[in-house]
């Protein structure tokens, strides 16, 4: 994933000028007349969800500086505003769906399932599926089905097809992930660590202290230390720095600010102070990670 220039963060294209915001597009057509050296093959920010659904090829997938693998039958949920790079690959076949949430938002089933999936809760869970034999057949049928909705002219059942197709798909997932995480799903402090997750995500860049965050959560420092200790094994400080890392690490790749402004927007007053607190969390310093990638 070298980085020879700035990241672009990627909005919704809407290709096919579909009155809906949804695509599902085949690997081929994905990747049609794009070089090595461009998007998608660079790290870049998606505005959307995105679901790759692998039919053949072995390889890599870059999402958040990590390598996942993939397969026939691997099912990888992205979700947005994450920092992700496909490898090129001109064995791998797989269809790519994406969709904004304004889609989720217009369905039946409205705004409400993101918050029942936990297959784009990246921080918490495994978003990496690997399909037993019959799961893929059942899920394939679902993707074919979406594809075929999508390619042929638009009727008066189009789009309500094409949501009921994708809802039973991310649920079906949704089962499967819930399989695998049965113990930590049903623990008592679930909840409140997603709420906590929230808080993170909108107030990270401003605020890291577990002071602030115990007080929006209407629960002591010492409770708050409870509830990170039983869902991810970790004191609240420790899961704040690892997500405050994050966010400087796509700053570092996704923009081209510099070291100094980087750390003053991400709370460091003291420049030093930035680049010891990131060395001290990833074993290098800011310009050597933002040369990596």
């Amino acid at each position: 994933m070298d980085k020879n220039q700035i990241i672009p963060e990627i909005d919704f294209q809407n290709r096919k000028r579909k009155k809906y915001e949804f695509e599902i597009i085949s690997n081929k057509q994905y990747f049609k007349n794009k070089k090595e050296d461009e998007v998608p093959f660079r790290p870049h920010r998606t505005s959307y969800y995105g679901i790759l659904f692998t039919t053949e090829g072995e390889g890599y997938h870059w999402i958040d500086f990590e390598r996942y693998p993939y397969k026939k039958g691997t099912v990888i949920f992205l979700a947005k505003d994450q920092v992700h790079a496909f490898e090129s690959n001109v064995n791998r076949e797989a269809y790519f769906m994406i969709f904004t949430e304004t889609f989720l938002q217009k369905s039946s089933f409205g705004d409400n399932i993101m918050k029942i999936l936990t297959l784009f809760n990246y921080q918490l869970y495994n978003s990496v599926l690997d399909l037993e034999e019959n799961d893929y057949d059942i899920l394939m049928t679902l993707v074919m089905r979406m594809k075929r909705e999508y390619d042929n002219p638009d009727d008066d059942f189009t789009l309500e097809i094409i949501q009921s197709a994708l809802k039973v798909f991310l649920f079906l997932c949704e089962r499967l992930l819930r399989k695998g995480e049965a113990q930590k799903r049903k623990h008592f402090y679930h909840d409140s660590f997603v709420q906590f997750q929230y808080l993170i995500k909108e107030n990270i860049l401003i605020n890291n202290k577990v002071q602030f965050y115990a007080s929006k959560m209407n629960v002591s420092t010492k409770k708050l230390n409870r509830i990170t200790q039983a869902i991810v094994n970790q004191p609240a400080k420790d899961y704040l720095n690892e997500m405050l890392v994050l966010e400087i690490k796509r700053l570092l790749t996704n923009t081209d600010l510099s070291i100094k402004e980087i750390a003053y927007q991400t709370g460091f007053a003291v420049p030093t102070n930035f680049v010891k607190f990131f060395k001290k969390n990833t074993g290098t310093t800011p310009r050597n990670f933002r040369k990596q990638f």
